[in-house]
């Protein structure tokens, strides 16, 4: 059973410490059942790692993005988003992201995230790049923007949202991720999400070294725990776990524009 991890952050510190080498950690997962992951950019800086990783391996992918955490770092936008446009004509560059807004913290300058969300959200249109969505607490804001650009199309990560908002986005051509947060026992919104979600739009993401599955919740995530979520995603949907790593396998793949 090969699995495809359509999100990970494999180049975050908290790898760095524990494991030191980034390389070293890449390739423990990939002897582990990963066959694909997608490295997610989150400011230029790290969009050039994810970038240099892909460059290492074959089975790494790049997306380089502008987070909704990571816009304190950047006044002026026409030039941030010139470097993006640079990075995404990269080989290994799938998609633009992660973007969108995050509204958890009070002083969070929700503003501003608006502001890189919907140029961002205009870049990729103008390019006809796939998008991957960070959604927190912003779900009705986050779909205003997604119906004034109906022509960008993408991947809502870690989808936290309703069943009613996971089947708008299908209806516009959008992929739904679930992450290590389908596994917990209060995810009740999220597991009936997964069920209104048609298999060729499903996709399994660890989002690590974040939210990791049960029974690792407390502890670092990795890649390869993607395997958690596969198997829980399999049982909502009534199939074997080998069928869920082949449909999201094949769907990554797709939503990416992977060959």
């Amino acid at each position: 059973m090969i699995l495809f991890d359509t999100h990970a952050h494999c180049d975050d510190e908290r790898v760095k410490n524990e494991f030191g080498d980034t390389d070293a950690y890449i390739r423990h997962q990939l002897k582990n059942g990963v066959g694909a992951i997608v490295n997610i950019g989150t400011n230029l800086e790290n969009s050039r790692v994810s970038i240099a990783l892909s460059e290492k391996f074959n089975e790494v992918y790049a997306s380089v993005g502008i987070h909704p955490y990571d816009i304190r770092f950047y006044d002026d936008i026409e030039k941030a988003l010139n470097e993006i446009e640079r990075l995404l004509s990269c080989d290994k560059v799938v998609a633009l992201g992660e973007i969108g807004l995050d509204y958890h913290y009070e002083d969070s300058d929700r503003a501003k995230q608006m502001v890189f969300f919907r140029a961002q959200m205009e870049l990729a249109k103008r390019l006809g790049a796939p998008v991957i969505i960070h959604d927190r607490d912003a779900h009705g804001d986050c779909m205003a923007v997604v119906r004034d650009f109906p022509e960008v199309t993408g991947i809502f990560h870690s989808f936290s949202g309703s069943c009613e908002m996971a089947r708008e986005l299908v209806s516009r051509g959008w992929y739904i991720s679930f992450s290590g947060t389908l596994t917990y026992k209060n995810a009740r919104q999220p597991v009936e999400a997964c069920a209104s979600v048609p298999l060729d739009r499903l996709l399994i993401e660890t989002d690590s070294p974040y939210l990791p599955p049960v029974p690792h919740r407390g502890e670092m995530n990795h890649p390869h725990y993607v395997a958690l979520t596969c198997a829980k995603a399999a049982e909502i949907k009534g199939i074997s776990t080998e069928e869920m790593a082949k449909i999201t396998f094949e769907n990554a793949k797709r939503v990416y524009r992977i060959k």
